[in-house]
C-alpha cells in the first residue's frame, strides 16, 4: 500500500521561529501608515457605496447601549475630540481604492444609525450630558436637531489611519491596535486573521451565533452562504433555543465567546495531534504562528491550521476536516449541549463554556454519548462540570490548574487528559 504524502509542514526548515539572522536590515512593511481627517457625511457616502465597508468578522454594531451611544454623538455634534479610526486600503482590480474598518466599528455604525433616524439620543435626566446645552438636543433625532448641530455633525473630521501593504504583519498590526480601549477577544483576532479563504472557520463561527436576528450574525450568514455554501448549522430547534437562551443578554457573550466555546471542543478532542504540531517548529513557521506555550497561540495555531488544510487540500491534514467537523463532531456537539444545558436540568451558568467544551471535546475520541452514561439524568457529570477539582478528587484523579498554559503538568492539554479519565469513570 502506497504511503500517504507527509504534508507541506514537515518539509520546512526546522529554525528556531523566533529570528532569522539572515533576514534583511529593512522595515518590516514597504511605507508607513497615513493620516487625514475626513468629514462624517463623506465616509456615511462611502459606507452607503460600499467604498468602506465593515468586514463580517467584526463584532456586532450593537455593543453600546444607548447612552453611551448617545455621549459619543454628543461628542461629534459638540466638535470634541474622539479617537481615531483605522481603515485597511487596498485598491481593486478595477483600480479602486476601497477600505475595511480594522478598528472603529462600533463609533461608525452608531453614527450611521443616527444620521439615518434609527435612534433618539437619550433624554437628560439619563445620561450626564454636558449642561445646559443638552436641552437643544437631549431626545432627538438627527432630522429634529437645530440647524448648527446638523452641520456641526455633518461637517465633523474624523481623524483616519489608512494602513497599507500589511502582507503578512496584518495579524500582527491588528493585535497592537486593538491592544487599548475595549479590545477584540482573541476569538475576535482568529476569525479574522484565520477566517479568510478558509469555510472550516467559517464553520466554527457558524456554530457559535446565538441571535440570528443582530446585524453581524446577518452578515456573516449571508457572506458564509455566499462563500461557502455554509448555512446554519444547528438542525436541533429545542438546542438551538438552549444555545441561544445560555447566551443571550450575557456580559461574557459580547464578541466570539460563543464560538470559542466550539473550538474549544475541537482542541479537546485532538489534544494529542495539536500538542505534535506545537512541538515543530519548522510546521510553525509555515503558519507564522509564534508559540511561547500559552494556550491562546495554541488556539491560534489551530486556527491556523485548519486555514492552511483548507486553503491546500492536497496535503495530508493534521487536524480535523471540514467533513468531519460538519457531519461528524457538530452533531455530537450539539446532542451534547442540548443534554447538558437542557435536559439535565443543571443551571451550568455560561461562565463555564470552557469547561462544557472541555467535556464534550474529551468524550469525542472515546464517542461516550449522553445516554451512555451511568448517571442518565447527568447529575455527575454535571456536576463534575461545576466543581471539576471536587469531582476528580473523588475519582482519585489529579486535576491541573493551567493558569493559561497550554503544555506541561499543569497545562490545558493535561487537563483534557483528566477530563477524559473522568467521563471514562462515568461511563456506564
Amino acid at each position: 500500500m502506497a504511503q500517504a504524502r507527509p504534508t507541506g509542514l514537515y518539509l520546512v526548515n526546522m529554525a528556531s521561529t523566533f529570528g532569522d539572522s539572515t533576514a534583511p536590515a529593512q522595515p518590516l512593511l514597504a511605507e508607513s501608515s497615513s493620516s487625514e481627517s475626513v468629514g462624517v457625511e463623506t465616509v456615511m457616502n462611502d459606507m452607503r457605496d460600499g467604498i468602506v465597508t465593515i468586514p463580517d468578522y467584526q463584532r456586532d454594531g450593537d455593543q453600546w447601549d444607548e447612552v453611551s451611544r448617545s455621549l459619543f454623538v454628543e461628542s461629534i455634534i459638540n466638535n470634541l475630540t474622539v479617537p481615531a479610526l483605522f481603515f485597511e486600503a487596498q485598491v481593486g482590480k478595477d483600480g479602486v481604492e476601497r477600505s475595511e474598518v480594522v478598528d472603529g466599528q462600533q463609533r461608525l455604525t452608531t453614527l450611521r444609525a443616527f444620521y439615518e433616524g434609527q435612534f433618539s439620543l437619550v433624554p437628560s435626566n439619563d445620561a450626564p450630558y454636558l449642561s445646559p446645552n443638552s436641552i437643544h438636543y437631549a431626545g432627538k433625532k438627527f432630522d429634529e436637531l437645530p440647524v448648527a448641530y446638523k452641520q456641526a455633525f455633518k461637517k465633523y473630521r474624523l481623524t483616519v489611519i489608512r494602513l497599507r501593504q500589511l502582507g503578512d504583519m496584518r495579524l500582527e498590526v491588528f493585535r497592537r491596535i486593538n491592544q487599548g480601549g475595549t479590545p477584540l477577544s482573541g476569538q475576535d483576532i482568529r476569525l479574522a486573521y484565520f477566517g479568510d479563504g478558509s469555510p472550516s472557520m467559517g464553520f466554527i463561527r457558524l456554530v457559535g451565533i446565538y441571535d440570528q436576528s443582530s446585524a453581524a450574525s446577518g452578515r456573516f450568514i449571508q457572506s458564509a452562504k455566499g462563500k461557502y455554501g455554509l448555512k446554519l448549522p444547528w438542525s436541533d430547534d429545542l438546542a438551538f433555543g438552549t444555545w441561544n437562551d445560555w447566551w443571550a443578554e450575557k456580559e461574557i457573550s459580547r464578541g466570539q465567546t460563543a464560538s470559542e466555546m466550539f473550538l474549544w471542543a475541537l482542541t479537546a478532542a485532538q489534544a494529542e495531534k495539536l500538542g505534535s504540531l506545537l512541538s515543530n517548529p519548522g510546521a510553525l513557521k509555515t503558519l507564522k504562528c509564534r508559540y511561547n506555550e500559552t494556550i491562546s497561540e495554541a488556539l491560534d495555531a489551530h486556527c491556523a491550521q485548519i486555514q492552511y488544510q483548507d486553503r491546500n487540500p492536497e496535503q495530508v491534514p493534521l487536524l480535523m476536516q471540514m467533513e468531519e467537523m460538519r457531519e461528524k463532531f457538530f452533531p455530537f456537539f450539539q446532542k451534547w449541549v442540548d443534554f447538558l444545558l437542557r435536559r439535565a436540568g443543571s443551571s451550568i451558568p455560561v461562565t463555564r463554556h470552557r469547561i462544557v467544551g472541555t467535556v464534550i471535546g474529551a468524550a469525542y475520541p472515546k464517542q461516550i454519548y449522553p445516554e451512555g452514561l451511568k448517571e442518565p439524568n447527568g447529575t455527575e457529570v454535571a456536576g463534575f462540570i461545576r466543581s471539576p477539582r471536587d469531582v476528580a478528587k473523588s475519582f482519585k484523579v489529579d486535576w491541573p490548574e493551567s493558569k493559561g498554559r497550554w503544555g506541561g503538568l499543569r497545562g490545558y492539554r493535561a487537563q483534557f487528559a483528566a477530563a477524559a479519565e473522568i467521563l471514562s469513570h462515568l461511563r456506564s
